[in-house]
């Protein structure tokens, strides 16, 4: 079996709110290897870690920065920009950013690149377009295609990204599809495992990275591995 990274997704949000300094913190305590988070625009062109594109009602892509860090998630949590994101975690864990709603991809790179170590970071999206302009504007960080659906072709798919990873939902992983990707050199991630049984169907398919609610049974079960493995 190979190395499998262990991506909290959004953070370890079983114990805070997704996506906020909190359930990164606390994701990087439980010992994960890779936090996934998301980032949208705003119409000042900052960039905030947030999953949906709607605050409270309101396209986050027409709210200045200065309004969305009023607001409180529960009541007390605040919406992390990027920049805060990358200052608590590039240096301490490997992150996965899913770009969202963002057209102003230099400046975005921009200011990440300076902040992380190209090793740390992918860049993932949903967007061919998007994949496409990062690879010109940041060639040095490793990029990922999001698929949520099934894909005739997905090697080719990735090479037309320009990307170096496909990240796919659980129901649409299988043993063939990863056979294709290891083939071709590319990695691949699962996304979408809802619980243990999930997580131990995904982790026999012998993936690169597992991006799961549940990290501390990710991590978990590939300890039993390892035990397994050294008796």
């Amino acid at each position: 079996m190979r190395d499998i990274i262990n991506i909290a997704h959004r953070g370890f949000t079983k114990t805070f709110p997704d996506n906020t300094l909190e359930a990164f913190e606390a994701a990087i305590n439980i010992g994960v290897d890779a936090i996934e988070c998301d980032v949208q625009e705003t119409i000042d062109r900052k960039f905030v870690v947030i999953h949906d594109s709607e605050l409270f009602g309101k396209d986050i892509a027409k709210l200045p920065l200065a309004q969305i860090e009023n607001a409180k998630i529960e009541g007390k949590f605040k919406i992390p920009t990027l920049e805060e994101t990358l200052d608590l975690c590039s240096k301490r864990v490997k992150l996965l950013v899913e770009l969202k709603k963002v057209l102003s991809v230099a400046h975005f790179c921009a200011l990440l690149t300076p902040r992380v170590q190209p090793h740390n970071v992918v860049l993932a999206s949903l967007s061919r377009g998007l994949l496409s302009k990062l690879s010109y504007q940041a060639p040095q960080i490793r990029r990922a295609v999001i698929v949520d659906h099934p894909v005739r072709n997905a090697v080719r798919l990735v090479e037309s990204t320009k990307s170096d990873i496909i990240v796919v939902k659980f129901a649409f992983a299988t043993v063939e599809l990863v056979d294709k990707i290891h083939a071709c050199n590319l990695s691949i991630f699962v996304w979408g495992c809802a619980g243990l049984e999930e997580i131990r169907s995904t982790l026999t398919l012998d993936v690169d990275g597992i991006i799961s609610d549940s990290p501390d049974l990710v991590m978990r079960e590939l300890c039993k591995g390892i035990r397994l493995a050294s008796t």
